[in-house]
């Protein structure tokens, strides 16, 4: 009668042996049948058991009392073998399973004994330290190899090369679609990057600002100049103060004239309150292992206090500005999540930032409430009174904020103020606005125009301002608050749009 040995455990672990003899011995001595190098990690006896036939059994006998032999494990001193028996040459001795076949599989093993056996192998070297795949692999390569049938080697080839070729195509097919996918992602982000400058870049655009401003501002005194000169004209002609003309000149003169007081009044009231905001953030791929994130894309805006607990008024947008750039959408719609990194507060005089929260959005229109932590003391709120003012086709408004946002900063200052500034912070946006800051250089300006429209949810006006004017106050000709900016008309040069603030009282008895 043939059996086999298969050794789980040892020095001999992975191997299987095949007897036809009806007796052997088992031991650390070499002339044992069956010889076991003796190890500290595997003590065994120098005979320390035998494997003989009796009565037509195959029968296992302990032959070292001290040692002991167990037979699935309890200890024996002679029992019968069964198929499957798990013997061990004493409690930290090698295992091996017992295996006994009818004459016709005595040279190979079934498919489900070659599993049960790499199985046992790989769970046996886990409490070695060794990884169980690995060895679960290796042990059924070599049984295959060495122990199965020319049918079984030729159906696990066969069934080999389709996993291949399934895990191979498959691979193609998720790295075709990740690189892809990375590729499109790449495009979006450049796209959002492209608004980070240079040192060149942000000089430029800084004396280009310095230039807007000061031809702005000559414009405006030109048409005062120009309108005194006539008034000044008509009175050597000898026309008197009841004369059409000279009404007429006098009370644009005076409209002008009260517009600039106007916009003093309310910058000495009210800029106090007018913070500027630097909003950051990124994207990250929440499925990748490290939450691998896209680069730091940086905004600016304006915002203002709104009451005395910290309550700040801004747009939507700077609240989530993901949600601005059409190049945020389609990058969520990557399976991309947005992270708000920063969105910090500068309020004038104040070298301290304040931590932004996002507190309620609205759905109707671009505008939203944050939190400020700390909550700024000494410092007027903007009130915002009930019932809210609608302001008139043709009303003069004051828009208070940063409508240019760094550049307008930096356009105040002298030009070795400014390119100190911009070199030393060497394009950290952060740091440029941290040094604005700790300078007393963040102040908000007043722009001024005329409202041209008011429709549902917007009003139209031509008060100056760009990307960082977003979320300034505006104001009408009594001072009072009307819209929130929210950004500029783009097939009108030189029309903006705000929120009625209207629309920011619908939140505020959503506080908490």
């Amino acid at each position: 009668m043939k059996f086999a040995l298969v050794h789980l455990s040892g020095s001999r672990r992975g191997e299987t042996q095949y007897f036809d003899r009806t007796w052997l011995t088992l031991g650390s001595d070499p002339s044992n049948d069956l010889w076991f190098p003796a190890t500290n990690r595997y003590p065994v006896a120098a005979t320390h058991a035998e494997i003989l036939e009796a009565d037509c059994q195959i029968r296992l006998r302990n032959r070292d009392q001290e040692a002991g032999t167990l037979v699935n494990h309890e200890p024996v001193a002679e029992v019968e073998l069964h198929d499957q028996d798990l013997i061990q040459l004493g409690r930290q001795g090698p295992k091996l399973r017992f295996r006994i076949h009818a004459e016709e599989y005595a040279a190979c093993k079934l498919v489900h004994e070659m599993l049960q056996d790499a199985r046992d192998v790989a769970a046996e070297g886990r409490l070695e330290g060794r990884r169980s795949l690995p060895s679960f692999l290796r042990q059924l390569t070599y049984d295959v190899r060495k122990h199965a049938s020319r049918t079984t080697q030729l159906v696990v080839v066969s069934l080999l090369v389709v996993l291949v070729g399934l895990v191979g195509g498959l691979a193609y097919f998720n790295f075709s679609l990740q690189r892809t996918h990375e590729q499109q992602i790449s495009t979006l982000l450049k796209e959002l990057q492209s608004s980070h400058l240079t040192v060149a870049e942000l000089e430029q655009k800084t004396t280009e600002t310095r230039r807007r401003m000061t031809e702005a501002l000559d414009t405006r005194q030109a048409k005062i100049d120009r309108l005194a000169a006539l008034l000044e004209e008509r009175h050597r002609q000898g026309q008197d103060a009841s004369s059409r003309q000279v009404q007429e000149l006098t009370r644009r003169l005076e409209e002008l004239e009260k517009e600039g007081a106007s916009a003093e009044v309310l910058i000495e009231r009210y800029g106090p309150s007018v913070c500027f905001l630097y909003i950051a953030f990124h994207f990250v791929a929440p499925d990748s292992p490290a939450a691998q994130s896209s680069a730091l894309l940086e905004y600016m805006g304006t915002g203002f206090l709104a009451d005395d607990k910290g309550l700040l008024v801004t747009n939507r947008h700077i609240l989530e500005p993901w949600s601005m750039p059409p190049s945020g959408e389609e990058l969520m719609g990557s399976g991309l999540e947005p992270v708000l990194v920063k969105l910090l507060a500068y309020f004038p005089g104040r070298p301290e930032p304040y931590v932004v929260s996002p507190v309620r959005l609205s759905d109707e229109g671009d505008v939203g409430l944050g939190r400020l932590s700390p909550v700024p003391q000494r410092i007027e709120p903007i009130p915002l009174l009930t019932p809210a003012h609608q302001g008139v086709v043709g009303e003069a408004v004051v828009l208070v904020g940063y409508p240019v946002g760094v550049e307008g900063l930096l356009a105040r200052l002298g030009n070795d103020t400014a390119g100190i500034l911009i070199q030393k912070a060497n394009r950290d946006l952060a740091a440029l606005v941290q040094e604005l800051a700790d300078q007393g250089n963040i102040r908000p300006l007043a722009t001024q125009g005329h409202i041209g429209d008011i429709v549902p949810g917007r009003m139209l006006y031509d008060a100056l301002t760009t990307g960082g004017g977003s979320g300034s106050p505006v104001f009408n000709s009594q001072g009072e608050l009307i819209a929130v900016n929210a950004g500029r008309m783009v097939h009108f040069t030189g029309a903006n749009y705000g929120v009625p603030v209207r629309l920011v009282l619908d939140l505020l008895p959503l506080r908490s």
